[in-house]
């Protein structure tokens, strides 16, 4: 039996499990869907935050190296692109003078496209490539470096670094004629620097007028930042695991404008969600990195894009809790893929577990633009959190 005194000591012991601990919604692995009977016209992969060297990281470029040889050798090889969703180089982006341990980030991630002449890789910025916070100038700077690396590694090559003057673009790239890419650079979306860009109100003038342009395929936007995640920028931040007590509360109140709490982010997602609301198309899906998980989001507002496809588990990992719209999450490592036919767009993700393993399959579903969510069910729940 607890003695009445002990009850005062337990009571904020309970309290503080529900917020000392992150939650991590627990999915079951879904079974591959049947293979597509239309041709595979385009493939997309979708890989973020790989910018940090480990055995985590080794194991899915390995994967996704494999993955692309292995439809590379398709009866028709449809174009494949591959697109880094920025924090392609921690901590503080490619520093003036790098060392070998600096461009090996990048040079994993270079090797992983592997050598096949239908397979184009793409590198978005996100804000550690931006120096992580330093002044406007440094982080124009140091993308400028980084785009200059990416760009003569491989002579020859198509292997891109878009946006790459440090403006916001909208930088685009068609896939075959399959799939319209829109490349956007929020993080200075973030900072809204103007100087030699233009203004913020350009640049949202600009995705309205590309949207429109694009109405008849479909249109993925990719960008570092999401415009909803469960994960840690989403507001899934343990009381102390990041840091002190104040540390927690000033993400709970939105101080830090790499979460989408604070003002600066709300206004952008705002503001990017008015342009497709504008340009009256809505966009099959945005995908990004950011937060260090895998999760497939459906969404129903017809001014955002019908999905959101967070895929920045390449070399860390965070939790993830459920959200409105959530079709699957996971805490393990890996990256995502599109198969885009003449009737169909699937999507499978590849993880693996943060215990090791293979790098495997866990989540396959269709996606449609319209709203429709029926080909692209919520997975089951193996428990409610953790």
């Amino acid at each position: 039996m607890v003695h009445p005194r002990g009850l005062r000591f337990l009571a904020p012991l309970v309290a503080c499990l529900t917020v000392c601990t992150p939650q991590q919604i627990r999915y079951e692995p879904v079974a591959l869907a049947a293979p597509v009977a239309d041709p595979i016209e385009a493939v997309v992969y979708l890989i973020g935050d790989a910018g940090e060297v480990n055995e985590a990281r080794d194991a899915v470029l390995t994967h996704l190296r494999q993955d692309i040889e292995s439809v590379s050798r398709l009866l028709a090889s449809p174009p494949i692109t591959v697109a880094f969703l920025g924090d392609n180089v921690y901590d503080q982006g490619l520093p003036t003078d790098p060392t070998e341990e600096d461009t090996e980030k990048l040079a994993g991630q270079v090797r992983a496209l592997g050598t096949g002449p239908n397979v184009r890789g793409v590198f978005l910025p996100g804000n550690h490539d931006w120096a992580n916070g330093a002044s406007v100038l440094e982080g124009q700077a140091a993308i400028a470096r980084q785009r200059d690396w990416v760009e003569r590694v491989a002579p020859g090559r198509d292997i891109r670094f878009l946006p790459g003057d440090g403006c916001p673009g909208p930088a685009t790239l068609d896939v075959g004629a399959s799939v319209h890419l829109v490349l956007i650079d929020t993080e200075w979306l973030l900072r809204s620097p103007e100087q030699h860009c233009g203004s913020a109100d350009d640049f949202y003038a600009r995705l309205s007028a590309d949207l429109r342009m694009n109405r008849e395929r479909p249109v993925v936007l990719l960008s570092h930042h999401p415009l909803v995640s469960g994960g840690p920028h989403g507001g899934n931040v343990a009381l102390l695991e990041r840091g002190p007590f104040v540390y927690y509360l000033a993400r709970k109140a939105g101080a830090a404008i790499q979460d989408l709490s604070s003002r600066r982010y709300a206004t952008m997602v705002r503001r990017l969600r008015a342009a497709i609301a504008a340009s009256g198309v809505r966009p099959l899906a945005q995908a990004a990195g950011h937060d260090h998980t895998l999760q497939v989001i459906g969404m129903a507002e017809s001014d955002a894009p019908a999905f959101q496809l967070v895929s920045g588990a390449a070399a860390k990992s965070e939790r993830s809790r459920r959200v409105d719209g959530g079709r699957f999450a996971t805490d393990g490592f890996g990256y995502m893929r599109l198969d885009f036919t003449p009737e169909d767009v699937a999507l499978t993700v590849f993880a693996r577990d943060l215990g090791g393993g293979e790098v495997r399959a866990v989540f396959a579903c269709l996606l449609s633009v319209n709203g429709n969510f029926g080909a692209c069910p919520e997975a089951g729940l193996a428990s409610a959190a953790r």
